[in-house]
């Protein structure tokens, strides 16, 4: 169905006669998609005098009959359901957006579909409704806004007398409409027809005084006071970029500058992020507010006191001052009347742009360049944009358009591009360039190793743009942008800075920020161990590797890395278990950077760490440092265990165990089976869990991880229904960890067999939590034990109370399997209290927490529960494994 307010109210191109059928439908329409109540229908089709509820509803049977089911009620009231598209208004307005921020051909093309719309006055005149009247008057003035647009467009194309005749025309509906007026005048001068233009502004301005006491605005003024002159306004903008894409956001800001209290915006970015095109496109769309013209400059060729004088020319200036302080002093003086707007393109830093700043308000100042300009953000209030890549929807429909094929075929391309705008033009020139090349073919040639060397075409050259920042570096930051490109990690930090150059850490991130302040890093923030982490742009890391080459020095470089990375890894294990949990030693070198890294809670640092120990992890294995790799692994297994991260942790284990295989390096082995049985256990796969268990300790010397591993295999050879042998193995267990005077480990191993004697439980579990006194993650995970006990022994008061004690400890450490584990157990509590709506909370949540961790046997038995209304069921209680 199709309606029509854009002239008379029409359905599917029928016209409504005249009556009560056609009030109701446009109130409706006029409010679509939402509910009209019955009074307000009625006051707008009967203001005299309310109508019987038969007759109403008679009116509303027969507009029913035109609109079909599109009539509903919704209450007390009536709503006309409505698809966007459905109603010329709406396309209309959808069609003025589009044609915003597109080049002037396709904006012409748009604004003429939308203004073809029009039929006549909206709502076919029916403006005795105030709601009714408003929204036409609204149309009205949108209408008029896209008419204006129009002519803007004609007149950045270049066809001035097509302009002139068509505002000629909407003047003569609009004759106190100066903005009409003003584009008249403009486009029958730039028509050669200057002294027509000036009668033009002699006649409005008359009309103006008599008819509404007025004279004619700024803007109109200082036009006619160009016209006198015959002089033209300077105009040195370079043309506007091709098939200009996206940045809506961005446009905005720019666009504040034309109403706000800041004159001045700084567009930072990395090279090829489309820094000069933005401003641009800006200045060539607003170039209408600067009516004294436009200046532009590229600071990247030329420096400010080769300006000046070129400057001071073109704004009439005949005799130009020799000193440089006398010039800058008559170029403010010069721009003080004056509305004009400034690109300064390329600049390196505040300073070189500072000499070319208006003093005054009233013109715009619009700078490019990759510095942060912190003076100029701080001393003038600009406005700052830090220009990123293209969102991906963007990018692809400005590589469609360069390229001249379909958004969806661009698509392959656009993240190999590294939505990179630069990037996506070079691509598109490539492809309209080659003949019989497809975006599939240009994919397979843009390998990693090529991709630099294919982004070019012509004068479009990515590596070139990207390497200007490069070549200006001081030799320290040049030779860590380098060694950067050689880090396997997704980010970086100071630490890691550090360690690259053998500085200290707070040096390293002194550099880190140097290279940001260059645009050859991008700042991430501050993560969850409050460091400050930067990435590289994917394209400048490309750079980055190419600049550090290979060979042994940069094996060196790497594996001192993985060296700092082990190091700091186990010093947070061992600084957050006290020397519990001792891991084994693969006798890897470690390397310690100077200075603090680790935070007053290390897991934090591990938390924030994840993604770069599990790169060191696979770059080990890619490079056969079996030793290294399974001593990474085994301390991620702390990391891992406590947010239930599984899938990392199997992925892990499995990796480096295969990478201990093929270079016969048993205890890593053994180490990475016993890992892979405790990952089984805690995603109750018994089975598994034990046959690994088994094949792990042949190869486990006597040490806290041989232990642990006892601890799995009883745990699960008691679900599996082997209590003799998981009494015995846990025995064992404990007697080594309290030989080896492992005390953390031994309080959990000694709650673990408190659970498993079989007496009274209290004695052991008391021993324990002496063990761990000082350490709360495993008093708490002693009370963990001591919470199963409870609910088995049916003591659910005491239990719910001290689950309670447990959240609250392991949520503020972030221990999520915990947290899962409690609230199951707090939940059989609630159960058997007759607390069933609290039970099942805390079900879902347990059930949040599984889903997240990927453990399958778990959802489904929270899920079985939870569908049973909360009854308990035979398996809850044994299904919790010792930690690892």
């Amino acid at each position: 169905m199709e309606i029509g307010v854009l002239g008379a109210v029409t359905v599917d191109g029928a016209t409504i006669p005249a009556g009560k059928q056609l009030t109701l439908l446009a109130v409706l329409v006029c409010h679509a998609n939402r509910p009209v109540s019955g009074d307000v229908l009625a006051q707008a089709a009967w203001p005299s005098a309310a109508p019987s509820p038969s007759t109403f509803r008679w009116h509303l049977h027969r507009l029913r009959a035109t609109v079909g089911d599109r009539l509903v009620r919704r209450g007390d009231g009536h709503m006309l359901r409505v698809a966007d598209d459905e109603l010329d208004a709406v396309r209309f307005t959808r069609w003025v957006q589009r044609a915003a921020a597109e080049p002037a051909e396709r904006a012409l093309d748009l604004l003429d579909q939308a203004l073809a719309l029009w039929r006549g006055a909206p709502y076919g005149g029916l403006d005795d409704m105030e709601d009714i009247r408003v929204e036409a008057a609204a149309l009205q003035e949108a209408r008029l806004g896209a008419i204006e647009a129009r002519a803007k467009a004609l007149m950045s194309l270049g066809r001035f007398a097509e302009c002139a005749s068509d505002m000629a025309t909407a003047v003569a509906g609009q004759p106190l409409r100066e903005s009409f007026v003003e584009l008249w005048l403009r486009a029958l001068a730039a028509a050669g027809r200057p002294a027509e233009a000036l009668r033009l502004y002699g006649r409005t301005r008359a009309r103006l005084v008599e008819e509404l006491g007025v004279e004619p605005s700024g803007p109109l003024r200082r036009l006619h006071e160009e016209l006198l002159r015959h002089e033209p306004a300077p105009r040195l903008l370079p043309p506007d970029v091709y098939a200009f894409t996206g940045r809506t956001q961005e446009l905005g800001v720019l666009d504040r500058l034309l109403h706000g209290p800041a004159d001045v915006a700084v567009i930072s970015g990395v090279g090829g992020v489309g820094k000069s095109g933005l401003a641009l496109h800006w200045a060539h769309r607003s170039r209408d507010h600067f009516p004294d013209g436009q200046l532009y400059a590229d600071l990247g060729q030329h420096t400010a006191a080769d300006v000046l004088p070129r400057f001071l020319a073109v704004l009439g200036v005949i005799l130009v001052p020799e000193d440089h302080d006398a010039r800058i002093a008559l170029y403010r003086q010069v721009l003080a009347e004056r509305r004009m707007l400034i690109v300064l393109d390329n600049a390196s830093g505040s300073v070189d742009v500072e000499p070319l700043l208006p003093g005054t308000a009233g013109c715009v100042t619009v700078v490019t360049g990759r510095s942060r300009f912190e003076r100029l953000v701080t001393a003038c209030g600009a406005s700052l944009i830090q220009l990123d890549v293209l969102p991906p929807a963007d990018a692809a429909l400005l590589l469609s358009r360069i390229a001249r094929i379909e958004p969806g075929h661009a698509v392959p391309l656009v993240e190999l591009c590294a939505r990179l705008p630069l990037a996506l033009r070079v691509a598109g020139a490539r492809l309209v360039t080659r003949p019989g090349w497809t975006p599939e073919t240009l994919a397979a040639r843009l390998t990693e190793e090529r991709r630099l060397d294919e982004l070019r075409a012509g004068e479009l050259d990515v590596r070139a743009s990207l390497e200007a920042g490069y070549q200006e570096l001081p030799d320290a930051e040049r030779v860590l942008f380098e060694r950067l490109g050689l880090l396997p990690a997704p980010t970086f930090t100071a630490w890691m800075a550090a360690a690259l150059l053998t500085v200290p850490v707070s040096t390293g991130g002194d550099l880190l920020e140097r290279l940001a302040e260059r645009q050859l890093l991008q700042p991430e923030g501050f993560d969850v161990a409050g460091q400050e982490r930067y990435r590289f742009h994917d394209l400048i890391r490309l750079l980055a590797r190419e600049r550090a080459g290979t060979g042994p020095a940069q094996d060196s470089v790497r594996d001192r890395f993985l060296s700092c990375l082990l190091a700091l890894v186990k010093d947070a294990c061992e600084r957050e278990y006290a020397g519990g949990f001792r891991l084994l030693d693969s006798g890897a070198p470690h390397w310690r950077p100077r200075g603090r890294v680790l935070p007053d809670e290390p897991m934090r640092w591990m938390a924030a760490e994840r993604e770069t120990l599990l790169a060191g992890i696979h770059h080990a294995a890619e490079h056969g440092h079996a030793a290294m790799c399974w001593d990474l692994a085994l301390a991620g297994v702390r990391l891992f265990e406590i947010h239930g991260q599984f899938v990392d942790w199997e992925q892990t284990s499995r990796l480096a165990l295969r990478v201990c295989r093929d270079h016969d390096e048993l205890r890593g082995a053994g180490a990475m089976l016993a890992s892979l049985s405790a990952v089984e256990g805690f995603q109750y796969r018994r089975e598994k869990s034990l046959a690994l268990a088994k094949e792990a300790l042949p190869l486990l010397d006597e040490s806290s991880v041989q232990a642990l591993t006892l601890a799995n295999l009883s745990a699960a050879e008691q679900s599996l229904g082997d209590a003799k042998s998981a009494l015995a193995h846990i025995t064992q267990a404990v007697t080594i960890a309290a030989r080896l005077g492992d005390t953390l480990s031994e309080a959990v191993l000694l709650a673990r067999l408190a659970l498993l004697e079989g007496g009274a439980p209290r004695p052991m579990l008391d021993k324990a939590m002496k063990l761990a006194a000082g350490n709360t993650r495993v008093s708490s995970l002693i009370a963990m034990s001591d919470l199963l006990a409870s609910v088995r022994a049916g003591r659910h008061a005491y239990a719910e109370t001290l689950s309670i004690r447990i959240l609250d400890d392991v949520r503020r450490y972030g221990d999520r399997v915990m947290e899962r584990e409690a609230l199951c157990l707090r939940a059989d509590s609630l159960i058997a209290l007759r607390r069933p709506a609290e039970a099942a909370a805390c079900l879902r949540r347990a059930h949040e927490l599984a889903v997240i961790q990927n453990v399958p046997l778990e959802v489904r038995r929270i899920t079985a529960v939870l569908e049973t209304r909360c009854l308990p069921t035979a398996e809850s209680p044994a299904r919790h494994a010792p930690r690892m």
